[in-house]
């Protein structure tokens, strides 16, 4: 399977978010992760940073 973690980035530490995701959608202020069960994760506050596609991680940053 080639799910990816979701990590958030605060400061110089990743805190796990949501394991699992199979898709990632960008919108014009939000940023929704669903993973394989149909689960939604809306996040509105973060960016994405990066996408590791070999290490299946994505990698967002909180916004203040």
């Amino acid at each position: 399977m080639c799910e990816s973690i979701a990590y958030i980035r605060e400061g110089n530490s990743e805190k796990l978010y949501a394991r699992d995701i199979a898709t990632l959608v960008i919108e014009e202020n939000k940023i929704v992760l669903i993973d394989i069960a149909g689960n939604t994760y809306t996040l509105t506050d973060a960016v994405l940073e990066y996408v590791d596609f070999v290490g299946h991680r994505i990698i967002l940053r909180k916004t203040d």
